[in-house]
C-alpha cells in the first residue's frame, strides 16, 4: 500500500516510498554513545513485542560505557535479558543476517543468548538467510510495540560504538575482547508514533519470510510511548516520514527499488544544495543522476562525505577503484565547478581514520534519507535495505532538515551548529562555509579526499556486475566473464578425465576386495612401506623438496596432491601439497618474471599470448578462476603470470584462494582411498563411492552445462 499526499507546494511527496505516516516524535541519533544506549533505554520500555533486524549482532557488546552494572545493565545479553524479566508480557525477536563465511573471522560465531543453555525462554533468535546467493539481509532497526522505533546504519555489535569527539586516543573504544578499534561515525532515526505500526508490520513480514512463523500485532497500552530521552532530543513533532525499501527478486518476493527511485528523486529536485554522507559511493544509478545535476548551468553544489579509504585490502582493491572510476565522472562532468569530495580528519589520528559508515542524503530543505542502504549498487537493488526520509512539506520540517545538516558539519568541523549557520550566511553557499571553516579548524577538519586511480590495477579489477552487483545473477553469467567461450571445451576435456581417473581408483579398490589381486598385490605391505617412508628422519621434508621440484619441472598438481593425501593423510597431507603448490608458483613466478615474455613466446608460442593477455586483463579474480578450472597445466600458469605485467601480489592472493579447494578435495579422496585399501569394507568402499560420485557429478555436470551454454550461444 503506498499512500498519495500534496505538500504545501502543490507537489506530490509519495513517489518511491512504500509507505508514508506521521511520526508525533523524531530524532537524529549521530553517533554510537547515543545510539548504544537509546537502544537499551528503548528495549527496557517495551512492554509486549519488541523485534529487531540487523546485520550484524555481538551479545558482548556493551550498551553503556563507562560500564556500570550496578547502575544499568552493560552487555547486550545482559540488557535483553533485563528487559525480559522486568517485563512479563514482553517477547523480543531478534532476526540477525544469516552472514556470509568470509565475515566469519570478524563475528561471534554463536551468541550467548541463541545458546540452548543461556536463552531466555521470551527471546526468540533466528537468522535470516532468505536471500539470493551474495546478498545480505542488511535493514536494521529495532521497533517497540509498534509505538516507537530506530531506523539507522548501526548494529548492536562491536567496532561500532564511539563518542561524537571521535578523538584518536578514547580509552573506552573498545572491541569485546579488549582490542582498540579507529573511530566510527554512524547515523539513526529515532522515531514514535503511527510510523510506527508501519514499520512493526515490515518486520513481522521479515521475520515471517525469514522463519516461516507470524507474528501478531502488539496489544495496545497506556503507557507512554518509548522514547530515550537522556539520549535523543526531539528535532520535529509530527513529522512527515516516508519509508523506502530495497529488496531483490527472490523466489516469490517481486524486485523492489524504492530506495535508489527516492533518491534519483531527491537529487533531481535539489536546488541548491545535495548532501551526501555515505560508506560506499558506487551506484551507476545515483552518479548519473549527480552527473546530469552538475552538468546543468545553474544547478545545485554536490557535497560527498566518503571515507579516505576502506578498512581491507580487499575493499581498498576492488571496492575503491569503483569508487574512484565514479568519482572520475563526477569530476569530469563537474565543468561548472560545483563538485566538493571531503573525508573525516581527526588530528594525531594518521595513519588510522574515521569509519565514516552513516548511509544519508539530503536535499535542501527539501528531505533528509538515511537509514541501511549505501550508495553503492547491490544497495539499490542486491541486498535488503531500509531507509527512513523526514520530508519537508512544511516550514518547521524545512527548518529542522537544515538544522540537522549543520549539526552533522559541526560535528565534522569541530565547531557549532550556530558557526556554520553564520559561515553559510557570509559565504553564501554550504561548500564556501566548509572550505571558511576549514581554514580556522584545529583538531577536526573535512580534508579534500583526492583518488587517483592506478591504470594496472583499473584494468584488472572487474566492472560492478562482479563486486558490486545490482541484482542477483544467473551463475552462467559469471562464467562468461571469467571463461571464455574457446576456453571452455578443455575445461569439459579436463573434468571428464579427472571423472574417470577417480572411477579407476574406486574399480582397483573394489578389485583388492573381491578378486585374487588383492593377495597378489598385497595392499596391507604397500602400506606399510608407504609408513616407512612416511616416518622416516626428515621425511616430510624431503617429500616438500621434491613435490616442488617436481611441480617445477611440469609434473601435474593433481599426482602431487594425491600421492600427499595418501602417505601423510587428509589434512597433514593438505599442508604439504598446499605449501608445495604456493611454493612452487612462487617460484614459477620469479622464473617467468627472470625469463620475460620474449624468451618464453620463443618456448610456449602462440598459447602463451593467449593465456598473457587473460592474466592481464582480470589480475586476482582471473588467477583465480585459473586455478579452479586450469586452462593450462600449473607450471605454465605459473610462468606465464610472472611474465605479464599481473602483480606479485594478486597473483598470489588469487592463487591462495584458488588452489585451496581442489587441495582439500583431493587429500580427502586420497585419505578415503588409503582407508578402503586398507580395510576394504562394504562401509569404506561405500564412503568412497559416495564421495567420488560428488567429484563426477561436478565433473559431468560442469561439462554438460559448458556445452550447453556454448550450443545456446552458437544459436543466438
Amino acid at each position: 500500500m503506498t499512500t498519495t499526499d500534496i505538500n504545501d507546494e502543490g507537489t506530490p511527496i509519495d513517489e518511491g516510498f512504500w509507505r508514508t505516516g506521521r511520526a508525533e516524535r523524531l530524532g537524529l541519533v549521530i553517533d554510537g554513545e547515543h545510539w548504544f544506549p537509546a537502544f537499551a533505554e528503548m528495549l527496557a520500555q517495551a512492554r509486549h513485542q519488541a523485534i529487531i533486524l540487523c546485520w550484524d549482532v555481538d551479545s558482548r557488546v556493551e550498551m553503556h560505557r563507562p560500564c556500570d552494572a550496578a547502575q544499568a545493565p552493560c552487555h547486550l545479553t545482559a540488557v535483553l535479558n533485563h528487559a525480559l524479566s522486568n517485563n512479563p508480557e514482553l517477547t523480543i525477536h531478534l532476526l540477525p543476517w544469516d552472514f556470509a563465511m568470509i565475515y566469519a573471522f570478524e563475528r561471534e560465531w554463536l551468541p550467548l543468548f541463541s545458546r540452548p543453555m543461556a536463552r531466555h525462554p521470551r527471546l526468540k533468535v533466528r537468522f535470516d538467510g532468505e536471500h539470493p546467493l551474495g546478498a545480505s539481509q542488511h535493514q536494521k532497526m529495532l521497533v517497540v510495540d509498534d509505538r516507537a522505533a530506530l531506523v539507522g546504519g548501526f548494529d548492536p555489535s562491536k567496532w561500532r560504538w564511539d563518542r561524537r569527539t571521535h578523538a584518536a586516543d578514547e580509552p573506552l573504544r573498545r572491541d569485546p575482547d579488549g582490542q582498540p578499534y579507529p573511530p566510527f561515525h554512524d547515523l539513526a532515526f529515532a522515531v514514535t508514533g503511527p510510523i510506527s505500526r508501519d514499520l512493526g508490520e515490515l518486520a513481522r513480514e521479515r521475520w515471517q519470510r525469514a522463519t516461516g512463523q507470524c507474528l501478531e500485532p502488539p496489544k495496545t497500552t497506556g503507557h507512554p510511548a518509548p522514547w530515550p530521552a537522556d539520549h535523543v532530543a526531539v528535532a520535529l513533532d509530527h513529522a512527515r516520514v516516508g519509508i523506502a525499501r530495497t529488496l531483490p527478486a527472490w523466489r516469490d518476493q517481486t524486485e523492489i527499488r524504492e530506495i535508489e527511485t527516492r533518491l534519483c528523486r531527491l537529487i533531481g529536485e535539489a536546488r541548491d544544495c545535495i548532501y551526501i554522507e555515505n560508506q560506499y559511493f558506487t551506484s551507476h544509478r545515483i552518479g548519473e543522476a549527480l552527473v546530469a545535476r552538475l552538468e546543468e548551468e545553474s544547478g545545485p553544489e554536490v557535497i560527498l562525505l566518503l571515507p579516505r579509504e576502506k578498512d581491507g585490502w580487499l575493499e581498498r582493491l576492488t571496492m575503491d577503484v569503483l569508487r574512484a572510476r565514479l568519482i572520475e565522472r563526477l569530476r569530469t562532468a563537474d565543468c561548472h565547478r560545483r563538485l566538493r569530495i571531503y573525508y573525516p580528519a581527526v588530528a594525531g589520528l594518521e595513519p588510522a581514520m574515521v569509519s565514516l559508515h552513516s548511509k544519508l542524503v539530503i536535499g535542501d530543505d527539501r528531505e533528509i534519507n538515511l537509514g541501511s542502504a549505501n550508495t553503492s549498487n547491490r544497495s539499490m537493488g542486491f541486498d535488503s535495505e531500509l531507509n527512513l526520509s523526514l520530508l519537508g512539506d512544511r516550514e518547521e520540517s524545512r527548518a529542522s532538515i537544515v538544522a540537522m545538516r549543520r549539526e552533522l558539519l559541526a560535528e565534522h568541523l569541530g565547531t557549532t551548529p550556530s558557526a556554520v549557520a553564520a559561515a553559510e550566511y557570509k559565504q553564501g553557499s554550504v561548500a564556501g562555509a566548509i572550505d571558511a571553516l576549514n581554514r580556522s579548524a584545529e583538531k577536526r577538519r573535512l580534508e579534500p579526499l583526492t583518488v587517483t586511480l592506478d591504470p594496472t590495477i583499473d584494468r584488472q579489477v572487474p566492472d560492478a556486475a562482479v563486486i558490486d552487483p545490482e541484482r542477483a545473477r544467473p551463475p552462467e553469467e559469471l562464467i562468461d566473464m571469467f571463461i571464455e567461450k574457446r576456453s571452455r571445451r578443455p575445461v569439459r576435456r579436463k573434468a571428464a578425465t579427472f571423472a574417470l581417473l577417480i572411477m579407476l581408483f574406486v574399480l582397483i579398490a573394489v578389485l583388492l576386495k573381491f578378486t585374487p589381486l588383492g593377495e597378489l598385490i598385497a595392499p596391507r605391505e604397500l602400506l606399510d612401506g608407504l609408513a616407512k617412508l612416511r616416518e622416516m628422519p626428515g621425511g616430510t621434508w624431503a617429500f616438500l623438496g621434491l613435490a616442488v621440484l617436481g611441480l617445477l619441472l611440469g609434473v601435474p598438481a593433481t599426482p602431487v596432491v594425491v600421492v600427499a593425501g595418501l602417505l601423510f593423510g587428509a589434512w597433514a597431507g593438505f599442508g604439504l601439497a598446499y605449501s608445495a603448490l604456493v611454493i612452487a608458483a612462487m617460484l614459477g613466478f620469479s622464473a617467468g618474471h627472470f625469463l620475460g615474455a620474449e624468451a618464453l613466446r620463443r618456448l610456449a608460442g602462440k598459447r602463451l599470448d593467449e593465456l598473457s593477455r587473460h592474466l592481464a586483463r582480470r589480475g586476482i579474480l582471473t588467477v583465480f578462476s585459473l586455478r579452479l578450472v586450469p586452462l593450462a597445466p600449473f607450471a605454465v600458469v605459473n610462468m606465464v603470470a610472472g611474465a605479464t605485467r599481473i602483480g606479485f601480489r594478486d597473483f598470489l592472493v588469487g592463487s591462495l584462494a584458488g588452489l585451496a579447494p581442489a587441495a582439500i578435495a583431493l587429500t580427502i579422496f586420497s585419505d578415503q582411498l588409503l582407508r578402503t585399501l586398507l580395510d576394504p569394507s562394504a562401509a569404506t568402499i561405500g564412503v568412497l563411492t559416495f564421495i567420488t560420485a560428488v567429484f563426477i557429478g561436478i565433473g559431468w555436470g560442469l561439462s554438460r552445462w559448458l556445452a550447453l551454454r556454448e550450443q545456446a550461444s552458437g544459436a543466438s
